[in-house]
């Protein structure tokens, strides 16, 4: 196979900006999600993952595909890094596998049977070199009709991860047997004792044409023609399926690559607070402004306004986040269950606005 030592010109990255973040209320809101926040670094998590796909493909073969309301926003986080015409806006929300869908048909009137790596918009990736290695294999692979995934071995038994089975091969990847989407914690248990089994990053790469196929023999009611003639009437009509529930299931030829490189969906704040830096305690703070004092306190995750100081007595494994219009508090190894939280937020008129609305926040 050709080397992908350069920048390929059948190769494009797909950066998917489509998430509200509820996981992290209350810095993120459906006005303002995760991907905008500056959270590691001096860029958002956006900015970084657009610049980490530039060092593999142009910027004319990066695109972004989104909701209409944050069109604002990342043109405004961008600062032109990529052409404005690359910043897909989807007629509705409806999930992960009609995003891909709808970009590969774009890119592919650009480029016939183009290789498309798609990229959550919201991950955090520490060494980039690893990382770029990883996606050229990938890319790699994915010419032989294959979808690739990049796995990431599982630290914990966590159920917001879908768990990726695996049989070994002679090279540095190895054949998918089992895709299981979420399970429960005590089959998560009995996977992870595995070091065959991974958790699904969310990276995929796969040529235009196989996605189109797969499609094509999984999922039907997908109509290829109706997207291209009426893209509006093709959404309203589609289902909302991720890629995983409604091709990864069922396929027969996905390959994953272990990842060489330090990887977080930074989903929640947990896993926020396992990658900060820490006090002889375990305790971190979110950001420099927050300020706290600690007595007899443990393994705590702490975040205020530049105003406030927090007081910790007793306490250990808690996430206290504190905006100007919302508290959280948590217990750490519960915070995957703040989305449940939220599903109560927005039932209730009286409360709907603090998911949907930023008040006060400068990110």
């Amino acid at each position: 196979m050709a080397s992908l030592s350069k920048k390929s010109n059948n190769h494009f990255i797909a950066i998917l900006c489509g998430g509200s973040g509820p996981r992290l209320w209350p810095l993120s809101r459906a006005s303002n999600p995760k991907q905008f926040l500056t959270i590691f670094g001096q860029q958002s998590i956006l900015t970084q993952t657009v610049n980490r796909a530039l060092k593999i493909v142009k910027p004319s073969h990066i695109f972004i595909v989104t909701n209409q309301k944050y069109l604002p926003k990342i043109k405004t986080h961008l600062h032109r890094l990529i052409p404005d015409k690359n910043i897909i806006a989807e007629p509705l929300k409806k999930n992960t596998l009609m995003a891909m869908l709808y970009t590969s048909l774009i890119i592919d009137k650009i480029q016939p049977n183009p290789t498309i790596t798609f990229l959550p918009s919201d991950h955090y990736i520490k060494s980039n070199k690893p990382f770029i290695a990883d996606i050229k294999l990938a890319a790699r692979l994915a010419t032989t009709k294959s979808i690739v995934i990049l796995g990431i071995t599982p630290t914990s038994a966590n159920p917001s991860y879908g768990y990726v089975q695996t049989s070994k091969t002679k090279n540095n990847y190895r054949k998918v047997t089992k895709f299981i989407e979420k399970p429960t914690i005590p089959i998560i248990k009995k996977l992870i004792k595995s070091k065959s089994v991974y958790w699904n990053s969310g990276i995929y790469t796969l040529s235009a044409n196989t996605l189109f196929e797969q499609v094509q023999k999984y999922q039907p009611q997908y109509s290829i023609n109706l997207i291209n003639k009426n893209p509006k009437r093709a959404y309203q009509k589609c289902p909302g399926l991720s890629i995983d529930v409604g091709i990864s299931q069922h396929a027969d030829n996905i390959l994953l690559i272990p990842a060489n490189f330090i990887w977080s969906d930074i989903g929640e704040w947990k896993s926020i607070h396992q990658l900060l830096k820490k006090d002889k305690n375990q305790n971190s703070k979110f950001d420099k402004v927050t300020n706290f004092i600690a007595i007899n306190s443990q393994n705590c995750l702490v975040k205020t306004s530049q105003s406030k100081i927090v007081g910790l007595v007793g306490v250990k494994d808690l996430a206290i986040i504190d905006t100007p219009d919302g508290l959280l508090v948590c217990r750490l190894d519960d915070a995957f269950h703040v989305r449940h939280l939220i599903g109560q937020m927005v039932k209730s008129k009286k409360t709907i606005d603090y998911f949907l609305k930023t008040h006060d926040q400068k990110n």
